[in-house]
């Protein structure tokens, strides 16, 4: 039919130890990567998979789904599946019409998601096909092809990551994006432990006859208890016990904490709705404790922002914080 080329002579060069250089295949804004681990939050289960610079020293970690995690997987391991799945058949299809694939490209980041593209060889020239960054990469694995990220890429959401500890050093930039996937349209439901943090808040308030429900009382409540949002504030160096006792004393006595009146305050609906925006960034279905800290601490002028931001805690350390919380590795899945 003509729609590829049928010489599938690979652009892609074997240098002596069998691994895979660029051949001519990448701009030089493109960075070859490798694929250094594939790991998993421990507390919600996301699957994120962990590309590393080549010739450098940044990572560049990108949620993904569990299907795309486990096809990755299955490649990287060598593991026989008794039918093909959908990357198998995409790269069959490709192969069946005499095309080739030449790589993978991770090449925008936009509004906190990642774009790629896979780059083929069809009819003596190069197209390239707009895709999710799992997408590109479970079929450069299958075809044992380079993996490259845009420079610009690198520089909004590189980091670097301690050897020895797992934990990431800097970032190499001002901002860490979290997200890697298109966000899921909706949010199923605040999570249980979300639940019972505006139960507590709202206890909290009416334990010292405060009409309303400030970002203070919902602060206090998310720090009461042990989830991924107080073990994010330890690791940067804070007590959740000192920053609650604060926030306590700050509230006592005071009865217009923004703008007071009754009810939930206009910074604590924002909170709930920036938490639903949190989470479909990070992939994830439910509202859970760690996308309330983000919100409270992107606050512009509430009580809990403002006592975030006196503890040294900005939205670029918690971004930080959660690639390592949500980088635990998975045993068997490494890349190297």
């Amino acid at each position: 039919m003509g729609f590829f080329k049928k010489d599938k002579e690979s652009k892609n060069e074997k240098t002596d130890n069998g691994e895979l250089k660029a051949g001519g295949v990448a701009s030089s804004s493109e960075i070859e990567m490798t694929i250094d681990s594939i790991r998993v939050s421990l507390g919600n289960y996301q699957r994120v998979v962990i590309l590393k610079e080549k010739e450098g020293e940044r990572f560049l970690p990108c949620w993904i789904g569990p299907t795309e995690a486990d096809s990755i997987a299955v490649k990287l391991q060598g593991v026989s599946v008794p039918r093909p799945l959908t990357h198998d058949f995409t790269c069959a299809v490709i192969n069946a019409l005499g095309g080739s694939v030449i790589c993978g490209v991770i090449n925008k980041l936009e509004n906190d998601t990642f774009y790629a593209k896979t780059r083929l060889e069809c009819d003596g020239g190069i197209i390239e096909v707009d895709c999710r960054p799992s997408d590109a990469i479970a079929v450069a694995v299958r075809e044992n092809v380079a993996i490259f990220a845009e420079e610009k890429v690198l520089e909004k959401a590189g980091v670097l990551i301690d050897p020895e500890t797992g934990n990431p050093l800097e970032s190499s930039s001002e901002e860490v994006p979290p997200s890697t996937e298109p966000a899921k349209e909706r949010i199923s439901a605040f999570s249980e432990p979300v639940q019972s943090i505006f139960s507590i808040a709202e206890n909290e308030a009416e334990r010292v006859n405060c009409s309303y429900v400030c970002t203070g009382h919902l602060l206090s409540a998310l720090l009461s208890g042990t989830n991924i949002a107080t073990e994010v504030i330890k690791s940067v160096g804070s007590d959740p016990a000192k920053l609650r006792l604060d926030i306590e004393t700050l509230l006592k006595g005071n009865t217009e904490i923004e703008g007071g009146g009754t009810g939930l305050t206009p910074s604590v609906k924002e909170v709930i709705q920036t938490s639903i925006a949190e989470a479909k960034r990070l992939g994830s279905e439910w509202v859970l404790p760690e996308h309330i800290l983000l919100s409270l601490v992107r606050g512009s002028d509430s009580i809990a922002a403002n006592q975030l931001r006196n503890a040294g805690i900005n939205p670029e350390m918690v971004y930080v914080e959660l690639v390592r919380f949500y980088t635990r590795p998975l045993r068997g899945l490494s890349g190297k």
